[in-house]
């Protein structure tokens, strides 16, 4: 088997391991999770862009025994520049994931300003991605503490139709 391919294995299916967790039953707080983890996403991405510019510069030359691939019945001892390589490539699946996550999020958002308004979408916003609590939200828009708990509920439901289909129904 080809190192590379041997490393990209290994790779995925440790991530995959650890981020392996049942799909939410609730679609409605399930998009409200996506919706508060936006904000991180955004800083998670640029943060993995900045480790990647930092791996690739480093230079890797010792010789360690921590990372071994075991493929059948024999392991196959890596070089340095693959354990590199090894390094980089798992950051970059987690920059990957995480910018399809974001990019998923961005097009709900743009079709809940198409179905809706901007007024709307900057509701959402402020709620999910600047932190504002309802009462403070309420008061910002000098609308009742009901009403925005109504809105938000509407809004959250639509993104959720938007984000898991007709699960969100169930």
């Amino acid at each position: 088997m080809d190192n590379k391919k041997l490393i990209h294995d290994t790779v995925v299916a440790t991530l995959a391991a650890l981020n392996s967790q049942p799909k939410p039953q609730d679609c409605y707080k399930a998009t409200e999770a996506r919706l508060y983890a936006y904000p991180v996403l955004l800083e998670n991405i640029k943060r993995y862009k900045l480790d990647i510019r930092d791996l690739k510069k480093e230079k890797n030359t010792e010789k360690s025994k921590d990372i071994t691939c075991w493929g059948g019945t024999s392991g196959v001892r890596l070089t340095p520049e693959e354990k590199q390589a090894a390094k980089i490539m798992a950051v970059e699946i987690k920059l990957e994931r995480d910018t399809a996550e974001v990019n998923h999020i961005n097009k709900a958002m743009l079709r809940l300003e198409r179905m809706n308004s901007e007024e709307d979408v900057a509701f959402i916003k402020r709620l999910y991605f600047q932190g504002f609590d309802l009462a403070g939200l309420a008061e910002f828009m000098g609308e009742s503490l009901a009403a925005i708990q109504r809105r938000r509920t509407r809004l959250v439901r639509q993104l959720a139709l938007m984000l898991y289909g007709a699960e969100a129904l169930i």
